[in-house]
């Protein structure tokens, strides 16, 4: 049976809203996963979610890198209108503003216990810049990346687990991440209370590079199929498995909304600093599919990413959705499925996507809005039903820190997923109003 419906309203009893749990991988690539088609990297756990739930195949990300796309995902809003537009670095004056409303802060006023445990990348200057100071009640994680640290990056950085402010584990194994994130949220849906509902946002530093020893000993041992990034991106499965039994547990599978994803895109074009470990290889990077392009860059490689949601008797089970989704979209649809209003005086990039997700919309004849691809802080691509304009100014790219040629393309995903043939003198008068939609864009940048 489908949920219907109700509008937000301040008698509903906080138990009738769903506990949410958003778990975000690094650089996990379109087919990263089996339910992906990986044909060595088996990921049993996700494959049944996506059975049980919603396997979306043209969620993307607003942003190809990871401090925008994140901001975009937490806010519903384009990085830009945050001051975010590049991936910023420990101690950067840039961070996620005060006056921004994250899901986080959104569903703290609906009554929900909020966490986050994991990678965050959106500052570190300001008492707002933390997780603690954006409506998460407890932090426990990485506030940066693991590779920020020699021979990656030139930095005096000393890499930190924090729990809220304070560092708890100086220079973390790699192989320790993925476990202690699923410890940490184990143990704190075993302390949530059932008359209140929670937000968990579980947000691994997996499969980002380097991940040669990223893996605990268990799964690096005999896994020649899918190497290193089959380690970490099967360990992650597992302790996916283990935070689902202990939702089971406490009796919340029923009403718990699931969902998974990625920041962006893989990272196939990676720098040669990256290589200055003697064990990083190009092959431990994550896999785009039949998708052209890498992190960094605003192909469908770069932002197509595996999207499963789930939540027990209120989407169709086992639907595959094609239809066009953003990371953009999340917090709208939250704000629906939790019965809490939208955050006032924020204009939202993103839409709600619940009816899509329910099975109440028409799939067929569902119009999504533009999707613009902002790439270091500029709106380098637009994507409009099927068709994708892109147009890219000669440079070097910030996140591979190679050179790029100027291009101006016009795509139809529909029939050229893999972004082969450009199709701007074919379709000359298409290709000026996806310019004139894509350069719209400047006078979209105000809140």
């Amino acid at each position: 049976m489908f949920i219907t419906m109700i509008l937000a309203s301040g008698s509903l009893k906080a138990q009738q809203r769903p506990n949410i749990i958003f778990v975000l991988t690094d650089d996990m690539g379109y087919s990263d996963l089996s339910a992906y088609g990986n044909p060595v990297i088996q990921t049993p756990f996700l494959d049944s979610v996506a059975l049980l739930g919603i396997r979306a195949t043209n969620y993307v990300v607003s942003s190809p890198s990871c401090t925008p796309s994140r901001a975009s995902l937490l806010t519903g809003r384009y990085a830009t209108r945050s001051h975010l537009p590049i991936v910023i670095a420990p101690g950067s004056p840039l961070g996620l503003p005060d006056a921004e409303v994250t899901i986080a802060e959104m569903l703290k006023k609906a009554g929900y216990s909020t966490a986050m445990i994991g990678k965050w990348h959106l500052g570190d200057q300001h008492d707002y810049n933390f997780p603690t100071g954006q409506g998460f009640d407890s932090y426990y994680g990485l506030l940066y990346s693991h590779d920020y640290r020699f021979p990656y990056v030139k930095t005096d950085t000393t890499i930190k687990v924090y729990r809220n402010r304070t560092p708890e584990v100086v220079k973390p194994a790699d192989s320790s991440l993925t476990n202690l994130y699923t410890k940490e949220a184990i143990s704190f849906i075993k302390k949530q209370k059932s008359e209140t509902p929670f937000f968990l946002y579980l947000s691994y530093n997996m499969p980002h590079l380097p991940v040669a020893f990223a893996a605990s000993a268990s799964y690096l041992a005999g896994k020649q199929e899918g190497g290193p990034l089959g380690a970490v991106v099967e360990e992650l499965d597992s302790s996916l498995a283990m935070l689902w039994k202990a939702l089971g547990s406490r009796k919340m599978l029923g009403n718990t909304i699931f969902i998974f994803s990625s920041d962006n895109g893989p990272w196939i074009e990676f720098p040669d600093r990256m290589l200055g470990d003697s064990v990083t290889k190009r092959w431990h990077a994550g896999t785009a599919g039949i998708f052209r392009g890498s992190k960094g860059q605003s192909y469908e490689g770069g932002i197509r990413v595996p999207f499963i949601f789930y939540w027990k008797n209120h989407v169709p089970p086992g639907l595959t959705l094609t239809n066009p989704i953003s990371n953009l979209d999340i917090l709208p649809t939250l704000a629906r499925f939790a019965h809490t209003p939208l955050p006032e005086g924020r204009t939202l990039d993103g839409q709600d996507i619940s009816d899509l997700l329910t099975g109440k919309a028409d799939r067929k004849n569902y119009s999504h809005r533009p999707i613009y691809i902002m790439n270091s802080g500029r709106a380098e691509a637009v994507r409009d039903g099927n068709w994708k304009y892109r147009e890219v100014p000669a440079g070097i790219n910030a996140i591979s820190t190679k050179p790029e040629p100027a291009t101006k393309e016009l795509f139809n995903l529909a029939y050229d997923p893999s972004e082969r043939t450009n199709l701007m003198d074919e379709f000359p008068e298409k290709a000026r109003a996806m310019k004139i939609l894509l350069d719209a864009w400047t006078g979209l940048k105000e809140n």
